[in-house]
């Protein structure tokens, strides 16, 4: 049936090639996103729930990274057995992060209420504050840095077998190398944060159980992962000769194994045969 004479939907195409030129990264992105719009509302509702008591952040968020990866790599994954692997297999490293974590962005919102305050009382009295302004600023650096760093913790800390040091210092080592890439993260994460404040005001509260945890996860995973696989896990691979086995889904199969050939690109469109118009009786 052709739409205004425009479009057929029922003549066939000629397929999708296999080597197709890759699509640029924000409609990459929102195709991977609206795909698995619907088990990212479920896994965010799960992270949610497992995130209740506090004390298990860490591990509730290296659960959700777990399955953000599959779907960053767009492989398809058993959602709670991938988010339990997940939580279970990395709670050691993780569950210190989280309250660090926690901890950490208490101290910065305290210094970013506190600092401010004192710097204005110091200049009532006719006093300089200007080292309480300089103490803001450093603060305000540390966190920035430190929340960038998370962008890599957790998602190391799920896809390889490093030390906590090591991640550590890896993720430093990235949010330095991969800064542009990062504080577009930071701005997008940001926005969010905002979006978030605003429907709070207005008594919509209910984006965080459902909607924002996963998002925020999946943006960060979709910028942040492609540098821990250039960096971090490619070079591993490399040096000992081998191939990141990250990629085997998209190998190839063998003539042996392989059941069907792939002829995306070179079918020839099925024309579709042309109705006759039936006589009129009147």
């Amino acid at each position: 049936m052709a739409l205004f004479g425009m479009f057929d939907y029922e003549k066939a195409g000629t397929g999708v090639e296999k080597n197709a030129p890759k699509k640029k990264a924000f409609f990459e992105f929102f195709e991977l996103y609206f795909r698995y719009c619907w088990r990212l509302v479920k896994l965010n509702v799960l992270t949610f729930i497992f995130c209740l008591p506090v004390v298990t952040i860490g591990p509730a968020l290296a659960g959700m990274t777990k399955v953000l990866r599959n779907y960053t790599l767009d492989k398809s994954a058993f959602m709670f057995h991938e988010f339990w692997k997940g939580f279970s297999e990395n709670w050691k490293q993780s569950l210190p992060v989280g309250l660090l974590d926690t901890l950490f962005a208490v101290s910065a919102a305290a210094a970013l209420y506190v600092y401010p305050r004192m710097g204005a009382a110091a200049e009532q009295q006719g006093q300089s504050g200007t080292i309480y302004t300089v103490l803001c600023v450093i603060s305000v650096s540390f966190a920035l840095t430190l929340f960038m760093m998370n962008f890599y913790i957790m998602p190391m800390i799920v896809a390889t077998d490093l030390s906590l040091k090591n991640i550590i210092k890896n993720s430093f080592y990235l949010t330095c190398i991969a800064l542009k890439k990062n504080v577009i993260t930071l701005l997008i994460v940001g926005v969010t944060v905002v979006v978030l404040v605003l429907m709070g005001m207005i008594g919509i509260f209910m984006l965080v159980p459902i909607w924002a945890i996963s998002f925020i996860g999946f943006v960060i995973m979709y910028n942040s992962y492609p540098q821990i696989q250039k960096y971090v896990i490619n070079p591993y691979y490399e040096e000992r000769g081998m191939d990141n086995p990250e990629y085997d889904y998209l190998k190839p199969l063998s003539a042996d194994d392989s059941v069907f050939t792939d002829m995306g690109g070179k079918e020839k469109p099925i024309e579709s045969k042309k109705k006759k118009k039936g006589k009129i009786i009147s």
